[in-house]
């Protein structure tokens, strides 16, 4: 023992830089205490030992993969699956075949998607510089024509007064073009330098210096969305306010009566649209519970549903409207060619 603790000693010494006592490495070094019973069972089966530790090995390992099945992160056990409802659905049992129609072959359709109705107009020789018009032309993009004309007029700005003008300036060209005003919406706005205009800066004693006028261009961009898409901010309780105020106005010219008044009343005040959005929540989670179905499933289609029934009305009226114009201008040029003949 003594020359296994000096041997020790020495590799400790050799390899790490160690040294240490021979008692102390006698000492750690223990033999295993076994009982009688023991003893007796390794003499008469010495492989016992390895085949009960074979079978504690296996049972770890059986432990650990019904440890790991249980986790909440595996997807492969059923007791983890998301818990749906469905009532009152019925489904139809299809016998499927293993053997493919390559007689029928199928066909995917790729629907484009509809393209925008932009209209472009260009302002120069702007005497504003870009630090001054771009702070008031963000705020303005993807917003209702009218509304984005009612923030410039209360912003107050010398700046603000050029980008008023180009906005009139782009609506009369779409509204000449047969485009309709009230679908329009800012589409973007772009804003670059032009040219520098080169000016005098007098000072005392007739002394002159040459100075530099910046100047700016703006460009607009206006788009008309479908009827579809802009009552749909409508039904979700975002009319602007101009728009209500334009509504309530035709309200007092038609003197309508109180039904159409109680009719439009969820887009002209913001009582209403708050009651508008609300309304519509209630509807949806009512369905949901119906239906089973997930609550923006739900919420989108009762507004598309709502947005189209809208449409459809306001086309309708549109049509009527312009059928009264052309049947008045008709029989006014009558009169005319009567009183000329």
């Amino acid at each position: 023992m003594k020359q296994i603790a000096f041997r020790l000693n020495h590799i400790c010494h050799a390899q790490f830089g160690l040294r240490t006592r021979a008692g102390s490495i006698i000492k750690t070094i223990n033999p295993e205490k076994k009982t009688r019973e023991q003893i007796r069972l390794e003499i008469e089966d010495p492989f016992q030992a390895e085949r009960l530790r074979q079978i504690q090995l296996e049972e770890d390992a059986k432990n650990f993969k019904q440890y790991i099945y249980n986790l909440k992160q595996n997807d492969s056990n059923p007791n983890n699956f998301i818990k749906v409802k469905v009532k009152n659905v019925e489904v139809a049992k299809t016998e499927t075949t293993t053997e493919s129609d390559i007689s029928k072959p199928f066909i995917v359709k790729k629907i484009p998607k509809q393209e925008k109705i932009l209209i472009s107009g260009i302002r120069r020789k702007v005497p504003a510089s870009l630090r001054r018009l771009i702070p008031i032309c963000r705020p303005l993009i993807n917003m209702h024509l009218y509304q984005a004309q009612e923030a410039i007029a209360d912003s107050g700005r010398k700046a603000a007064q050029f980008l008023a003008k180009t906005l009139v300036m782009v609506r009369s060209h779409a509204v000449q073009r047969g485009y309709d005003p009230e679908r329009l919406y800012v589409h973007s706005i772009q804003v670059g330098r032009y040219k520098k205009f080169r000016k005098a800066r007098f000072h005392a004693k007739a002394r002159i210096n040459p100075a530099f006028r910046e100047t700016s261009q703006i460009k607009v961009i206006l788009e008309e969305r479908p009827t579809k898409e802009m009552f749909k901010d409508f039904v979700q309780g975002k009319t602007p306010s101009v728009i209500s105020y334009l509504m309530k106005d035709q309200l007092v010219r038609e003197k309508a009566d109180y039904a159409k008044i109680r009719r439009f009343q969820l887009f002209l005040t913001s009582k209403g649209r708050q009651q508008q959005k609300l309304m519509l929540k209630r509807r949806a989670q009512k369905e949901m519970k119906e239906k089973g179905l997930s609550f923006k499933y739900l919420h989108r289609q009762i507004v598309e549903q709502e947005a189209e029934q809208l449409a459809e009305n306001y086309d309708t009226g549109k049509s009527g409207v312009h059928r009264f114009n052309l049947e008045a201008r008709q029989t006014l040029f009558k009169k005319n060619e009567e009183i000329n003949n």
